[in-house]
């Protein structure tokens, strides 16, 4: 199903953008469900890579809660034969559980998701005005297929390797729904991380990194240095700032638009033309 997308310019978002507060300090990433082994270092990779992609602000993991403190509702897909959580019922619980110093609070988990009876499946949901969202991993896995196939295997699932496909999904969907929760709406302007997406292929295809209107609101909001940032993120997909054998394969492409990007910004003809370094 297609639905339309209202444009959203920097002034649009001027007006309605009210997020980020003196009191609140860091984003908050909240596991739903069992992340042990594998689970544990997919969240360590998103906490760097959400640090260098909304630089200047904390990243904190948050504990993990079961699947059943979220009170959610439970339901077999008649298509897939999978178990799916339903997202509404996270948001709610995410709304009444969110911490004061937290500018968000996204919740994730490795079981797939649907947001009302009368949809098939949703990647990720989130409440622009309460600062919360969820979004899954599941369909992201090429276990999909698979996974758990009636509610009792909830008990048992692990999560599964995680390649550098899986990674390379998970960092785009999670700083996609951040992204909204800065106030920012689907983008129509250029391929872009903010564009929206109705399936897999359509999602895969979205840029990494967000297009010059997209980046504006979010450096308005957070007001980091444009260089600073893009050096911390090419760290990230050079290997720099996680461990060895940390699976970046899928993120060399943006990291060879970063490297370009950085050279035009750092050149000396530049520089003389914006009168300095840009910010």
């Amino acid at each position: 199903v297609n639905h339309q997308t209202e444009e959203q310019t920097f002034n649009d978002w001027c007006k309605s953008y009210n997020v980020v507060k003196n009191n609140r300090s860091r984003i908050c990433i909240q596991p739903v469900g069992d992340f042990e082994g594998p689970g544990l270092k997919l969240l360590s990779w998103l906490q760097s890579y959400c640090t260098a992609f909304f630089y200047g602000i904390k990243v904190a993991v948050l504990p993990a809660i079961s699947i059943n403190k979220t009170r959610c509702k439970i339901r077999i897909n008649d298509q897939s034969n999978r178990c799916q959580l339903k997202a509404t019922d996270i948001i709610d619980y995410l709304k009444q559980a969110k911490r004061p110093d937290a500018i968000c609070t996204v919740a994730v988990t490795m079981v797939d998701l649907y947001p009302k009876d009368s949809w098939n499946f949703v990647f990720g949901l989130a409440s622009l005005t309460n600062g919360v969202g969820v979004f899954s991993f599941a369909r992201y896995a090429e276990s999909f297929n698979s996974q758990f196939e009636g509610k009792d295997d909830l008990k048992n699932y692990i999560t599964p390797h995680v390649s550098d496909k899986l990674l390379w999904r998970a960092c785009k969907v999670m700083t996609h729904e951040i992204g909204h929760m800065f106030g920012l709406k689907h983008c129509v302007y250029f391929n872009c991380l903010m564009n929206g997406s109705n399936h897999l292929a359509e999602s895969d295809r979205r840029f990494m990194g967000m297009c010059p209107v997209c980046l504006r609101k979010l450096q308005e909001a957070l007001k980091f240095d444009l260089v600073d940032r893009y050096t911390v993120l090419q760290k990230f997909c050079e290997g720099d700032l996680t461990e060895k054998n940390t699976p970046l394969e899928e993120f060399q492409e943006f990291s060879g638009w970063l490297k370009r990007v950085l050279t035009f910004l750092e050149n000396k003809q530049y520089k003389t033309l914006v009168g300095g370094r840009p910010r």
